[in-house]
């Protein structure tokens, strides 16, 4: 449960490329505000995007979190200072507001920090030119992301241990003319481990490269390794690479030497935390698209019966897939 402290914004005014700190908090009473602070929590808290890290006792923000408790607006623009000093040199980090707010989850103390980057809008406004009143439109250009839009960039940090859950998107720093997570890497100055979408993705480049280097039907093995990620992510809620390894390759210890080299070179964390109700409903699904344009989509509880869809190798190297056993057909139109 999410029981809402303080809540704080300030702001990047782009004409002076500076903040404009905020001396006072946001007003919880209006429902609106207190709506969009839960939302900017679980926008982190359940998104696949989310890595995880824990801050050590002699990193330089540690000082400064520990005295949210005491002095939460001062403290906030102390962290804003440090942030906006590394936007405001890279150009390519889009500009933006930071929401600051701390809340304790199921009774945790929780410091919540929220990038919302701002979007350009069309507005109007009224101007009197000799005495003529006119209509006019104008572009704003610091409209910030409303409650139902996913955020960019965004923290939630357990005040008590100094674990992190973060989502963020790399961007061109200049000084190192590389991308880079500025977010984790620079401000933070920490490195996460990586999240339930990267995890998965680990996974899938080091089946298709074992695939690749047995002559194995990609489409197929695919196919496997998502049957066996749902099942372990359903079952244990943690992707375990040795499960994934047996379901796939059974007593082949070549292909299991070759997928596990190929996970502890992309960088795979083992068992890491996952639910499969944070990657989505495609993960309910599997799909495929064939080289004559055809799309199927088959739920996955059905795909492994026989009595329901078969895939057949055929002599001339070709596949065919039988749909059996349909009684009523529906367009979708």
């Amino acid at each position: 449960m999410i029981y809402i402290k303080e809540a704080i914004l300030h702001i990047f005014d782009l004409n002076s490329n500076e903040p404009i700190f905020s001396f006072a908090g946001l007003d919880l009473t209006e429902k609106f505000t207190f709506d969009y602070l839960h939302a900017m929590i679980e926008k982190v808290e359940g998104s696949d995007n989310m890595k995880t890290g824990i801050l050590s006792e002699d990193n330089s923000l540690v000082q400064s979190f520990n005295a949210i408790q005491d002095d939460f607006t001062e403290t906030t623009k102390t962290l804003t200072e440090k942030f906006f000093s590394i936007t405001k040199l890279n150009p390519e980090i889009p500009p933006a507001d930071l929401l600051f707010v701390y809340f304790t989850l199921d009774e945790v103390p929780c410091l919540g920090l929220f990038k919302l980057n701002y979007s350009d809008s069309i507005t109007h406004y009224i101007s009197y030119e000799e005495e003529t009143l006119t209509n006019q439109l104008i572009v704003n250009r610091s409209i910030l992301p409303n409650a139902r839009q996913a955020i960019q960039e965004g923290m939630v940090l357990q005040l008590s241990n100094l674990e992190y859950h973060v989502i963020e998107k790399k961007h061109l720093i200049t000084e190192l003319a590389e991308k880079m997570f500025y977010f984790t890497e620079l401000f933070l100055e920490d490195k996460p481990q990586p999240s339930l979408k990267e995890n998965i993705s680990m996974i899938k480049k080091a089946v298709q490269k074992t695939s690749k280097a047995f002559n194995d039907e990609e489409f197929q093995v695919l196919a496997d390794t998502k049957d066996a990620l749902v099942h372990s992510m359903t079952e244990e809620n943690v992707i375990d690479n040795k499960v994934i390894a047996e379901t796939l390759y059974g007593n082949n210890q070549e292909k299991k030497e070759k997928f596990f080299e190929e996970i502890k070179e992309l960088g795979y964390v083992d068992k890491a935390p996952a639910e499969v109700a944070v990657v989505g409903p495609k993960y309910t699904k599997q799909k495929f698209r064939l080289d004559n344009g055809i799309e199927i989509s088959i739920p996955i509880e059905l795909y492994r019966d026989p009595e329901v869809v078969e895939f057949i190798n055929n002599p001339d190297g070709t596949t065919s897939v039988i749909i059996k056993n349909i009684e009523k057909i529906k367009n979708l139109f």
